[in-house]
């Protein structure tokens, strides 16, 4: 028994319908009795796609996948007729052109702005004599000391100054030249004017932060011997943070840079923060396929109030996008391979339809393949017609292979 023929049973014992009207719920076929078995063909499909059919073997436009080939069986439908529609509430609706305003909410973090990373790098090799940041969140200020380093390179580049200093001879060239050379190295502008000053060599250089902001990466401990092609630490600006948002591939077509976003983060005073899209990163997310998007913040206002992994509730808007091929969001049937919705094909019969979903917003699901204007979709009462049509196509295809079964011995 079938389980639209059990849930008919079922109504006839619970409101007394007479035997004759329970039968008025049947299942037929497409087409007459003799051709009740489906014909098969092969047809090609994009694996990433499913809505990608082809006669024909090829590529497909989206993705560039080749198209894989699969067998074709002619469709099935179910019949119900109008008495019982009424008892198991089918309602249908038209698939309709409307307007559909891009939005979608969805969470952001809060992220180190890179743009305001500083590496700190040795100029000259030695040995860290003294460190003064030992650990990574350390919040520094420009100028702040932050190691001691003991390097001959530099002890050699300071007497080269004071023997040019020394010699009366010397031009100011000379004298430029080996200053030039000790800052180049590393040498604060201050450190070589205490050595003009006075005539000695500094064996331990004490170097200090170039700009402020907080130790977001250190690889260095005091002892270490230490090259110039090592990054001994990174300092990130904490004046400036930038939020992070993940959009879903199917709403990528319509995001922009310059794009009007709202923000909340209670934890830095933003309710509805008017904001915008400050950039769109290039590439996309393969596994979760999402798109990351940088968000602009009111930095000089919120800066001490953030912290890095924060999470803010964002609304992304975009403007409208006209002729839309809409239908309900409640007459989807989402599985985890495809979407389908049930079609009401003329006045008591009800197919499956494979479609491909754009955007979605609200109440509403814009289709881009599978669907025409007119056509009515069922959005009460569509998932036991498409159980049972699943059951009768199932029932189809083990027939078919069953007959192929026995013709070939």
């Amino acid at each position: 028994m079938t389980i639209l023929r059990l849930f008919t049973a079922i109504l006839c014992l619970a409101f007394a319908l007479p035997q004759g009207h329970a039968q008025e719920f049947e299942l037929n076929h497409n087409h007459s009795e003799q051709s009740e078995q489906s014909q098969q063909s092969t047809e090609y499909v994009c694996p990433m796609h499913s809505h990608i059919i082809s006669d024909e073997p090829g590529t497909c436009p989206i993705c560039g996948m080749d198209l894989e080939p699969r067998q074709r069986q002619e469709e099935k439908s179910v019949q119900v007729s109008g008495s019982m529609q009424q008892n198991l509430a089918i309602r249908t609706t038209a698939v309709t052109y409307d307007t559909l305003w891009r939005y979608y909410p969805t969470i952001a973090q809060v992220a180190w702005n890179d743009n305001a990373r500083h590496h700190v790098h040795a100029r000259a090799a030695g040995w860290i004599e003294k460190l003064y940041v030992r650990s990574e969140g350390k919040q520094v200020q420009k100028g702040d000391r932050i190691y001691d380093i003991y390097s001959r390179e530099l002890v050699v580049a300071q007497q080269d100054l004071l023997q040019v200093l020394s010699n009366s001879a010397s031009n100011a060239r000379l004298v430029r030249d080996a200053k030039l050379r000790l800052e180049l190295l590393g040498f604060a502008p201050q450190l070589i004017k205490e050595i003009e000053q006075s005539r000695e060599i500094m064996y331990r250089v004490p170097v200090f932060a170039p700009q402020a902001g907080v130790v977001t990466q250190l690889n260095v401990a005091e002892g270490m011997y230490v090259e110039p092609g090592l990054a001994m630490l990174t300092l990130t600006g904490d004046e400036s943070f930038w939020l992070i948002a993940d959009v879903p591939e199917r709403y990528s077509d319509w995001l922009r840079v310059g794009a009007p976003v709202d923000v909340t983060l209670p934890q830095a005073n933003l309710n509805g923060y008017e904001t915008e899209i400050e950039y769109i990163y290039p590439s996309l997310d393969e596994r979760a396929r999402t798109q990351r998007v940088r968000i602009k913040l009111p930095n000089s206002q919120v800066g001490n109030s953030l912290l890095v992994g924060m999470q803010a509730q964002v609304e992304l808007y975009g403007g409208p996008k006209r002729e839309a091929l809409t239908v309900p969001l409640s007459s989807l049937i989402v599985t985890g391979a495809n979407n389908r919705v049930i079609v009401k094909t003329t006045d008591n019969t009800f197919e499956q339809r494979d479609v491909h979903v754009g955007l979605v917003i609200g109440d509403q699901a814009e289709i881009l393949h599978g669907l025409e204007a007119g056509e009515r979709v069922v959005v009460s009462g569509q998932f036991l017609l498409d159980s049972e049509a699943t059951l009768l196509n199932s029932r189809a295809t083990g027939e078919q292979e069953a007959t192929d079964a026995h013709a070939h011995h």
